[in-house]
């Protein structure tokens, strides 16, 4: 009778442990999927090549807002379960290697995710009132924000010329963005 009791309860801690590593990859191929699909739809090519392709790759991005959260509740339901029914035992290194590194790769992606959230498209006509180099990189100063630009850009601009300017800036830091297009106003 124990020994069955037993082997009932080591079969229940298997159940439980197949059911958490199931959640566990599903939560992490979604978040994995989510991320790698905002980072192709930032890619301005693929937005003018097929439009709908664009929106399709934060399609992942959608279902996880939504999904995540969900899985993520199931998950820690059954690894406390699991801990509960098992009992703390001591982890191996392999464990302990496989846990370090699926954290740090989901809080990266949304520090990164994150980060990116809070740049800001900014397009319009300025006049290019400085150019300056600094510790090796190129800014054209225009609308009081440090604009960087790649060497060749630094050397086609005039001063004090009107252009049609595309730049990317984040909120976080605000006087500096990055040249995405420039065009000379005649």
């Amino acid at each position: 009778m124990k020994q069955n009791n037993r082997e009932r309860k080591e079969e229940e801690i298997k159940k439980l442990f197949e059911a958490q590593k199931i959640v566990l990859y599903c939560l992490l191929v979604l978040i994995y999927l989510s991320f790698i699909g905002l980072q192709l739809g930032r890619i301005q090519t693929i937005t003018d090549f097929n439009y709908n392709l664009h929106e399709m790759m934060y399609l992942p991005f959608n279902i996880a807002i939504f999904v995540v959260p969900a899985l993520s509740l199931i998950y820690v339901f059954l690894f406390v379960k699991y801990i509960s029914k098992r009992g703390r035992k001591k982890s191996d290194l392999k464990t302990i290697i496989k846990t370090v590194v699926t954290i740090s790769s989901i809080v990266i992606i949304v520090m990164i995710t994150e980060h990116q959230f809070q740049e800001v498209s900014t397009s319009g006509v300025f006049i290019v009132e400085q150019k300056r180099y600094d510790n090796g990189k190129y800014y054209l100063i225009t609308n009081n924000k440090k604009v960087r630009v790649s060497h060749n850009e630094f050397e086609l601009v005039e001063e004090n010329q009107q252009y049609l300017i595309n730049y990317i800036w984040n909120k976080r830091t605000s006087d500096i963005g990055r040249l995405e297009t420039i065009q000379r106003i005649e």
